[in-house]
Formats: C-alpha cells, structure tokens, sequence
C-alpha cells in the first residue's frame, strides 16, 4: 500500500513541478507514476478498486489541469516561467540595421532587395515605388519587416 501511495503523491507532485522543468520531463514521469500505481492497484485490490483509482487519478488531473490554466500563470513561480517582453529572434537579427543607409538592388514596388554594407535585405517601401540603385534608409523594423524610406 505504502508504494501505491507514493507513486501517486509522487506522480502528483511532479506534475506541479511541470512548468518548472523543460521538456515535459517531470510530468512525463508523473504521468508514469500514476499509470503505474493504478496498474498496482487493478492487481493487487482487483477491478473495482482500479476503476475508482482510476476515477481519482483522472478527476485529480483534471482538476489540476484547471488550477495550473487559472493560477498558475497569476503566481510568482508563474510570473517567473513566463515571460511577456520576448523579442523575436528575427527582430533582434535586423534592429542593427535601423537608421542604416544603403542602395535598393532592385526596384522596390513596394517590395524587393536592398544592400546595407555587405549585407542583402529584403525590405519595403511604405506604397511609394523606388528605382533600382536609389539612395534608402531603413526607418523601422518590425519583426522580418524592414522599412525603408528614399533619401
């Protein structure tokens, strides 16, 4: 019995310890745990009890599903996983390029290439189609979106 209950507190409590952890390990191994103790219990207490076992588990992960949806996320330990101000990847690779001079290498209309340095661009115009070989300056940049203004 001793076991049982061990692995089913301790399936548990690896669940709660899911958003700590990366890569679903902890609620994997929980998940194992409370398979593995409803399995002991079907065998050792027979079918009954393994269908309120099962009953339990199943009502314990639902009803934890809905505190980690509705808590967790208002909690310091949700407060400190999760994070608001992430930056896209993309926008970080081209923020360097903002108030950049360059050239259009083909014409923009409103779309095309523009060569900043040693370095090819995809960019826009904001309507306003440029020659190919015009002088432009990148006014903003907003995630792969580069915008470019004529000088």
């Amino acid at each position: 019995m001793e076991t049982i209950a061990f692995l089913l507190v301790a399936g548990a409590v690896l669940m709660l310890l899911e958003p700590v952890f990366p890569h679903l390990i902890a609620g994997s191994i929980g998940l194992c745990c409370w398979a593995i103790g409803v399995v002991l219990i079907y065998s050792r207490y027979g079918f009954a009890a393994g269908n309120w076992s099962s009953v339990a588990v199943l009502t314990v992960a639902l009803a934890g599903t809905w505190w980690y949806l509705k808590r967790l996320p208002d909690t310091r330990v949700g407060r400190s996983i999760q994070s608001d101000h992430v930056t896209p990847t993309e926008t970080a690779a081209k923020a360097y390029l903002l108030d950049s001079d360059g050239f259009a290498l083909t014409p923009l209309r409103p779309g095309g290439l523009a060569q900043f340095g040693p370095e090819r661009v995809d960019v826009l115009t904001s309507g306003e189609p440029l020659e190919k070989g015009q002088r432009v300056r990148v006014v903003s940049v907003d995630g792969s979106r580069v915008l470019v203004r004529a000088i």
